[in-house]
């Protein structure tokens, strides 16, 4: 029973058909010369007509592109099987691919061997050199994260503006030019406008009404919350704030101009204006370089002293002489002073022990102050024979002062506490 005939598949969409090899056909030997139809005379083998082809060109080699056929030139004469050289192949490379039996996968194939990856739609690229600038194609680019748009600059070769600069117009970054605030473009350069500077008003042209017709946001209406003008009591007061500006504004322009063109104004004006002005530079001038003037007392009264050094030595404005008194803890001594009139004292000069020797008697260390105003001062005083300034707290307005000695730098030997001299004085 005859093997019924094997049946070959389909070939691939896109692919026309592929002949088989027959299988009738003689495998030649290496070597042999084959003829026009495939037969090696020498052997005697004959070929059928329906095998036999017309003499014509040399044999064709196949190559590996698809393509038409490479034909070879005719052998040199009195050469037998003469063959063209090949290229050694590589036995570390890999093997070739046939492109032949998948047309559509040709581009996909490069000519060494090597599979590019192509993205659909792009075009195909051999070699090794071609892979890499297909990876490096592909590689996708780092995130960045969005910024903030910043208003563009003038450069600074810009040109001047064409037209007058008006509140709300937008300046060009490229060229400087002032453009309408409805414009998207520069009207010089045609740069885009989208992230120029606006131009504000003046802080003595918001001093002054607006003229013209107010112009109100798209979407918004007046009286209503962040639309044009506020209503109720808030819109009020500000229309009020609004022309309350305006009016004095007028007023100090007038009054200025009359000021310089109308002597009698300015004299009058020189003359209200010359007490408070003066009044104030006198006061800034006391705090910021203080004087002072020395304010003494019309009656000086004390306890028990010594013999000779009675209270009113120590406002004698000599040191040569001092008050000298017996130092008691219990019952401190204490000098009162009484001055003509009301006085602001704020400064107190002490000189404390005596001019012949310092150190045989007790010195002052802490002294209390009363005022007639009923408030009081303690100071400290350092150990030195040398004038000290002590600083007064709350002596305004006084008439009256009472000082107690309410304790001293100790004396070897000595029982008595002395004090050369007080001066008080008054800023002036």
């Amino acid at each position: 029973m005859p093997t019924p005939p094997r049946r070959l598949p389909p070939p691939p969409p896109g692919v026309p058909a592929v002949r088989l090899p027959d299988r009738a056909a003689r495998t030649v030997p290496p070597g042999a010369r084959t003829g026009p139809s495939g037969v090696d005379p020498a052997a005697g083998g004959t070929s059928s007509p329906a095998e036999a082809t017309p003499a014509g060109p040399p044999d064709i080699v196949p190559t590996g592109a698809v393509g038409p056929p490479r034909r070879l030139p005719p052998p040199p004469p009195g050469v037998a099987g003469a063959k063209l050289p090949t290229a050694p192949r590589n036995p570390a490379s890999p093997p070739r691919r046939d492109t032949r039996a998948a047309p559509h996968t040709s581009a996909l194939v490069a000519a060494d061997g090597s599979v590019d990856s192509v993205l659909p739609g792009a075009p195909a690229t051999g070699g090794r050199a071609g892979s890499r600038a297909t990876a490096a194609a592909t590689v996708e680019p780092d995130e960045v994260s969005p910024q903030a748009v910043r208003p563009r600059v003038a450069t600074v070769g810009a040109k001047a503006s064409t037209r007058r600069r008006q509140p709300g117009d937008l300046i060009c970054g490229e060229c400087g030019e002032g453009n309408a605030p409805t414009r998207r473009f520069c009207s010089r350069c045609g740069d885009s406008l989208r992230t120029a500077q606006v131009v504000r008003r003046r802080w003595w042209q918001r001093l002054l009404p607006r003229r013209g017709p107010r112009v109100t946001a798209a979407g918004t209406r007046p009286g209503a919350p962040g639309g044009g003008r506020p209503g109720g009591v808030g819109g009020v007061l500000h229309a009020i704030y609004q022309r309350s500006n305006a009016v004095a504004a007028v007023l100090l322009f007038a009054i200025g101009v009359a000021y310089l063109i109308y002597p009698p104004l300015r004299d009058r004006i020189n003359g209200a204006v010359s007490g408070p002005v003066t009044g104030a530079r006198d006061w800034a001038d006391r705090k910021i370089n203080p004087r002072f003037v020395a304010v003494r007392p019309v009656q000086v009264t004390g306890g028990a002293s010594v013999r000779d050094h009675g209270p009113e030595l120590s406002v004698d404005q000599y040191r040569n002489t001092h008050w000298q008194v017996r130092w008691d803890k219990e019952k401190p001594p204490t000098v009162t002073l009484r001055f003509a009139a009301k006085v602001d004292l704020e400064r107190l000069i002490v000189t404390a022990g005596t001019a012949e020797d310092y150190t045989a008697t007790h010195r002052p260390m802490t002294l209390h102050l009363v005022y007639s105003t009923n408030r009081s001062d303690t100071l400290t005083v350092e150990d030195t024979g040398e004038p000290q300034t002590l600083t007064l707290d709350g002596a305004d307005g006084v008439t009256t002062v009472q000082i107690q000695v309410t304790d001293v730098h100790r004396a070897e030997k000595g029982t008595d506490v002395t004090v050369s001299e007080f001066e008080f004085f008054a800023r002036g």
